[in-house]
């Protein structure tokens, strides 16, 4: 696409004013003419369904939060097979606020609305603030900004942007996430972070596939330093390897691991699990070759293993 004066459609979790909708992927060297235009997606298997189908080129997921953790729903949806190639990753500091209808008071308020993450991320603020209120978990947090417009009892979690999205909105608190940043560091960051105090959340930039073209971005990383792959046993396989076995056989440093329960297996509680490797730029040439060695290890000692990403 690069030199091409055609727009990357880029799906995110909408509707307009959620956190995926502010990340801005790396500009992948766009010309004035190669902008950036954005579809809705009402989930995260949306996104990724758009990326696989072709709708967009490019989609915006998040992985995990500093405060809350992983995002389940991603890791959910790449539990499925090809479910789009991860080719980059973004990191963004997430200031939340509390949003409700024009001339609601503190006192208004009965239920908190938001996403289950941002909801987690403020769980200080609620306990201290709105004890006896309900939290009521919804789709995104611009959805929540959308529902508490017609009503008088109810607040949003959700980012302040959303204030001027949705007309007839006040913030009545402002960053309101367990942690705040005392860094200088600008909002926005391409590329891996040495954990700081506040509120980050990092997002996979996903293509269709491992072949998808993309344009570079203007100041490119030299070499790929991180990569994610999915491992689980075989379902035929009996005895069923450990996941310390298929490890072992990866036998690759793991830099973190996570893990949602593998649905096509018919033995209870066998699980699919996803490792990150990462390594040094000076050896960023060689391991690719390294990776798909790894694979084959895997498979032969009786496991599953499948190259979800490398950026």
């Amino acid at each position: 696409m690069h030199g091409h004066l055609k727009p990357i459609r880029v799906a995110f979790l909408g509707p307009i004013g959620t956190y995926s909708h502010q990340v801005k992927p790396p500009p992948f060297g766009c010309t004035a003419a190669e902008t950036l235009s954005r579809l809705r997606s009402i989930s995260f298997a949306d996104v990724f369904n758009a990326v696989a189908s072709k709708a967009t080129h490019v989609g915006v997921v998040p992985q995990e939060n500093s405060i809350f953790g992983s995002v389940i729903e991603t890791y959910d949806a790449l539990r499925a097979r090809d479910v789009g190639f991860i080719q980059g990753e973004v990191v963004l500091e997430v200031q939340h606020c509390l949003l409700v209808r024009h001339g609601v008071k503190q006192k208004d308020i009965q239920t908190i609305k938001s996403h289950e993450q941002a909801l987690g991320q403020c769980r200080g603020f609620l306990a201290k603030n709105f004890p006896s209120a309900s939290l009521e978990k919804v789709a995104s947090t611009a959805a929540a900004a959308e529902a508490v417009l017609t009503s008088s009892d109810s607040a949003a979690i959700c980012s302040k942007l959303c204030a001027t999205v949705f007309d007839g909105l006040e913030t009545l608190f402002e960053s309101i996430q367990d942690q705040n940043s005392k860094s200088s560091l600008p909002s926005l960051l391409f590329h891996w972070l040495t954990p700081l105090p506040g509120n980050f959340t990092r997002f996979y930039v996903i293509s269709g596939t491992r072949d998808t073209e993309l344009p570079p971005p203007p100041d490119p990383v030299p070499g790929k330093t991180r990569c994610l792959i999915r491992l689980s046993s075989r379902t035929d396989a009996f005895p069923a390897p450990a996941i310390t076995q298929l490890l072992t056989a990866l036998a690759i440093p793991v830099s973190r691991l996570d893990r949602r329960p593998q649905l096509e297996n018919k033995r209870l509680f066998h699980d699919v699990y996803f490792a990150e490797l990462g390594c040094g730029e000076s050896d960023s040439d060689a391991w690719p070759a390294d990776i798909e060695r790894g694979i084959e290890r895997v498979r032969a000692s009786g496991g599953e293993a499948d190259l979800l990403g490398i950026w």
